[in-house]
């Protein structure tokens, strides 16, 4: 997976007004980092494959994105449009699908026609569901150049992730802000004995918008830098963060541990 992919995603953030229809007694899953289209030659395209679990049939769940607007197909060649419900910056684009005893599980894709934008995703359904989000880079050609998949992100307030950068390895996160509230969020990085190394506390993220961002573009470490990084959301805010680790052309996504408290 090729720099260009983070690169391109960087510096965005959005709001949007509060109102966006959900299922009733809705189970959420939130995916922190969803990109579709292309630029500089790659196209992106984003899977997200969903599975009913509950006994509820037929189940209607709904694929909210913010910032993006893919429309996908079906597994069987269904096509499920993105409609724009509400505008702003970081505008919110809703895909209904039904499971039901007949097809109790779907796999959306996108196509990446589009010029490239990144966002977040979330799905709401009134019954469990296991799910993830896979993101897929291709080349002029149409070949597959890499992928990682992305499950859903955990609710909190703080997101501790480690960071090895002996072998070049570099560390980068989203995080979502799936709330009206606005505010800055803090990055602070700690060595093995738990010693603050840097921090920094100027990045201000707006409502139901997602940040992504390299950790060394914030933080100045040492080349060699073992320890963990800190993620601490909006103080009032719904957060969610994932975590991406890079070598080379190559990225992995990076589960963090969270908190529903900053670290003292």
């Amino acid at each position: 997976m090729y720099w260009r992919f983070f690169i391109l995603s960087l510096l965005l953030t959005g709001s949007a007004s509060l109102a966006v229809a959900q299922s009733p007694t809705s189970n959420l899953y939130v995916f922190p980092l969803f990109a579709d289209g292309t630029g500089s030659g790659v196209t992106y395209r984003a899977t997200v494959r969903i599975t009913k679990t509950s006994a509820a049939t037929p189940m209607e769940c709904l694929l909210t994105q913010r910032n993006t607007a893919a429309p996908f197909t079906g597994v069987v060649g269904y096509f499920y449009s993105a409609d724009i419900v509400e505008a702003g910056f970081s505008p919110a684009a809703v895909s209904q699908l039904f499971l039901d005893q007949f097809l109790p599980f779907e796999i959306l894709r996108t196509k990446g026609q589009a010029p490239l934008k990144t966002g977040y995703a979330e799905l709401s359904c009134p019954g469990t569901v296991v799910t993830d989000l896979q993101l897929s880079t291709f080349d002029a050609q149409n070949n597959k150049l890499g992928e990682a998949t992305i499950p859903p992100a955990t609710r909190g307030m703080s997101f501790q992730f480690l960071i090895d950068r002996r072998d070049g390895t570099r560390l980068a996160f989203s995080l979502v802000n799936d709330s009206a509230a606005e505010g800055q969020i803090q990055l602070i990085a700690r060595d093995q004995f738990n010693n603050v190394v840097d921090q920094n506390f100027n990045q201000m993220i707006l409502p139901f918008s997602q940040v992504s961002r390299f950790v060394d573009e914030m933080l100045n470490l040492p080349s060699n830098f073992v320890g963990n990084v800190e993620l601490v959301g909006v103080s009032g805010g719904t957060n969610y963060a994932i975590g991406l680790q890079y070598t080379g052309t190559v990225f992995t996504t990076v589960q963090p541990l969270v908190r529903s408290t900053p670290l003292p």
